[in-house]
C-alpha cells in the first residue's frame, strides 16, 4: 500500500510533475490528431489544476489503531 505522507514540498513537485506529463502528453494528442484524447487529457488537467490550486487541510495527528 502506498503511503500519501509526503512532505508538502514532496507533495507539490510530485503535482507539478504530473501537470507536466499531462501536458506534455496533450501536445502530442494534437501533433497525432487524436480529438478525444485531447478532450480527455484537457479535463485531467484542468481537475489537477484544481486539485493543486485548494488549500490543503490542516494536518490532524494520526491515530494508530493496535489490535490484541
Amino acid at each position: 500500500m502506498f503511503e500519501d505522507d509526503l512532505p508538502d514540498a514532496a507533495r507539490h513537485a510530485t503535482a507539478a510533475n504530473v501537470l507536466q506529463c499531462l501536458t506534455m502528453l496533450a501536445e502530442e494528442a494534437v501533433n497525432l490528431n487524436l480529438p478525444r484524447t485531447l478532450l480527455a487529457l484537457r479535463k485531467a488537467i484542468r481537475a489537477c489544476q484544481a486539485e493543486q490550486a485548494r488549500p490543503l487541510p490542516a494536518m490532524r495527528p494520526r491515530r494508530h489503531l493496535v489490535l490484541h
